[in-house]
């Protein structure tokens, strides 16, 4: 399997001082020194601002009277305020007029002598962070190393290149292409895809697969810059390649950056800067622009301050979508998102590596049950991009090669657009190769082994979340862990659930009004919910009115008589009780569903399949008809299994059973249609 890097923000060894320093901070500060030595050479007499047109504004940057190029300032990381030699009145007065004590020096002044500017800055510190430490650097310059980084912007990557050098030990070069390499130094050799107007074309691919593979039959050390629109080749997928993830913003990239910018004795007031900070999600989303206006304040707080005004947002609107926090309730589908939700993040900061997340799940369960919306609110709370694809707006497009085309465009789009949460409806029509009817036999094959490797090229880059209503008539092979690592249920909403549902379609009602409304819908889907919200409010505009309480709490109506409801309610109690007596495996529920009758679900122990064995489970299936004629003297018309074999799915284990009481419908009715 590929080894993906993902350096720990912290050193677990810490310095001196309130926090612990980033491994990678030895390497930033490494890399500071070179381009402030850089910097400081382009103040030469002899350096013409006109080779590098970019930089014809440095003079402007640095301040005339400077100290030798290297200075050690950025190894000064005691936080004592005072260590500078300024008394403590001083450092009161400097506090007072909103400075940084912490970053004035001795002489007074509180700015470096070399102002680095931050459109170099900020892109060389992520560049080291995403390297990680001294050591890891080194290993990288091992002869034979070959070292990717991935989802660099594109806007980036020429940057990227120009700061590499600094990174480097001083007696290392580049070399940009297999056509100009060094003959004397030791040196990095450096490939990656040609960008076109933010495009990769077919013949940059063809160009860089043809330079990689000369380059892999060398023995020099390999560098692979690649940008956010471009999948790694399939060889890189392998070891002994390290592939990193290009680091996003952060906290640590920040603080760093500003006891270069912001002081002028390597240290900054570190504790106000983090207090003031937006939390790393809002830094990875802020845009160079918008950086770059922040980096112009005064003071390290002072930036930190702007940079959290700046990423301030707008109360999210209810048309933005389903939010996982916003659902409530503690399902095993809830839990599950949940836990993927907070590895996306976790990995988004850099603090995991992607193989070690479960990031593939499907929800399974009956059509309207919200498995879509679940989906939809994990992207949303991820921060991810949500790409939603379909098969059967896939097979609608036309024959195999068009339905084919289609399939492939929304993983291209999901991989353009990555980090993402790709969402994949009706799974279960890709069907399975080991059904035995022969019509369209290789249409499924062909369909079922392209969807095999686009999933297996996704799976390595980005988040994927199906949903079905009959997983058991997928292949097996689709199902496998790596391809989808979790499989969760998703029955019925509870009232926790309906509740959720309601708050989304009705985010101005009061919450008292909306539990009622959950109670009273119990046994409907989400879809059922919203599709009566939906019509009651069209009644109520045919009467030039708004919707009120009193319309759905008529459309949600519970007409149950409360005789049958105890009756069923005993019924159940007896499935459940006999599972517990006779150890037949853990209930999970036992419910009362809208159409009168109800159900007891639970997962069955493994048995050796016994005489026993076989007379407990037909005991446990009787055991309802004993309740009632126990309780109430008397045995109802009949009970029975579900007759919907979903809830058998996955066996052999856990093997999850259901009894059912009869009342119950073969089809579930949402409710009644409002009529004006």
């Amino acid at each position: 399997m590929t080894q993906t890097i993902a350096t720990s923000p912290r050193d677990p060894n810490p310095e001196s001082g309130t926090h612990n320093h980033p491994v990678w901070g030895p390497l930033a500060r490494h890399a500071i020194r070179r381009l402030q030595d850089d910097l400081a050479q382009r103040l030469m007499p002899s350096w013409d601002p006109a080779l590098d047109p970019e930089d014809m504004d440095l003079p402007e940057l640095l301040e005339a009277a400077m100290s030798p190029p290297g200075s050690a300032a950025l190894d000064a990381l005691n936080t004592s305020p005072c260590a500078q030699n300024i008394s403590p009145e001083e450092c009161e007065a400097i506090a007072e007029v909103g400075g940084d004590p912490t970053a004035t020096a001795s002489n007074g002044s509180p700015q470096p002598r070399i102002l680095l500017p931050a459109s170099k800055l900020i892109p060389l510190l992520r560049l080291a962070a995403s390297i990680g430490s001294l050591e890891d650097r080194d290993a990288m310059l091992v002869p034979g190393a070959i070292t990717v980084i991935e989802g660099i912007p594109g806007n980036l990557i020429d940057a990227i290149k120009k700061l590499l050098p600094h990174a480097l030990p001083q007696s290392w070069s580049l070399a940009m292409s297999m056509g100009r390499l060094p003959r004397e130094k030791p040196y990095l050799l450096v490939l990656g895809p040609e960008l076109m107007n933010g495009k990769i074309s077919d013949h940059a691919e063809r160009g860089f697969a043809a330079e990689l593979a000369s380059a892999i039959d060398m023995r020099v050390p390999i560098l692979i810059l690649l940008p956010d629109v471009a999948t790694a080749p399939e060889v890189l997928h392998h070891p002994p390649v390290q592939r990193r993830a290009f680091a996003p913003l952060s906290a640590e990239i920040l603080i760093t950056a500003l006891r270069a910018t912001h002081s002028a004795t390597g240290r900054i007031d570190e504790a106000a800067v983090r207090v003031a900070l937006p939390d790393d999600t809002l830094l990875s989303d802020l845009d160079a622009l918008s950086l770059s206006l922040a980096m112009r304040a005064p003071t390290a707080k002072a930036v930190a301050e702007r940079i959290a005004a700046l990423t301030v947002k707008a109360p999210r609107a209810a048309a933005d979508g389903p939010w996982l926090e916003d659902i409530h309730g503690d399902t095993p589908a809830l839990r599950a998102a949940r836990q993927i939700v907070r590895d996306l993040r976790i990995w988004k900061q850099g603090e995991v590596a992607w193989q070690d997340l479960t990031r593939t799940l499907l929800l399974y369960g009956p059509p309207g049950t919200g498995k879509s919306w679940i989906a939809r609110a994990m992207g949303n709370s991820a921060g991810f991009a949500v790409v939603t694809g379909t098969f059967g707006e896939w097979q609608a497009a036309g024959h195999l090669g068009d339905m084919l085309r289609e399939m492939r465009r929304t993983f291209r789009e999901a991989r353009a657009k990555a980090p993402t949460v790709l969402i994949i409806d009706e799974i279960d029509a890709v069907g399975s190769r080991d059904d035995h009817d022969q019509h369209n036999r290789s249409y499924r094959t062909q369909v079922i082994n392209a969807f095999l490797a686009e999933m297996d090229a996704i799976a390595r880059e980005e988040g994927v979340i199906g949903t079905c209503n009959h997983p058991q008539f997928i292949d097996p092979v689709v199902l496998r862990a790596g391809r989808f690592d979790m499989k969760i249920a998703l029955p019925l909403p509870d009232i926790e659930g309906l509740f959720s549902v309601f708050r989304h379609c009705l985010p101005d009602w009061r919450e008292g009004d909306l539990r009622d409304l959950a109670v009273r819908a119990v046994g409907c889907s989400a879809a059922d919910v919203d599709a009566a919200i939906r019509q009651t409010r069209a009644m109520a505009r045919g009467q030039k009115r708004d919707m009120t309480l009193s319309d759905l709490q008529r459309v949600f109506r519970v007409t149950h008589d409360p005789a049958i409801d105890r009756r069923v309610a005993l019924h159940e109690c007896g499935h459940a009780i006999v599972c517990a007596a006779l150890d037949l495996g853990p209930v999970r529920r036992v419910y009362l569903d809208r159409d009168g009758g109800g159900g007891t679900v639970f997962d069955t122990t493994a048995k050796h399949g016994l005489l026993c064995d076989m007379q407990d489970r037909l005991v446990q299936l009787l055991a309802g008809r004993a309740a009632e004629r126990l309780v109430l003297g008397d045995v109802s018309a009949g009970a029975g299994e579900d007759p919907n074999p979903i809830w058998q799915w996955p066996p052999p284990s856990p093997r999850e059973s259901r009894c059912d009481t009869g009342w119950e419908a073969t089809a579930r009715s949402g409710p009644p249609i409002p009529r004006p």
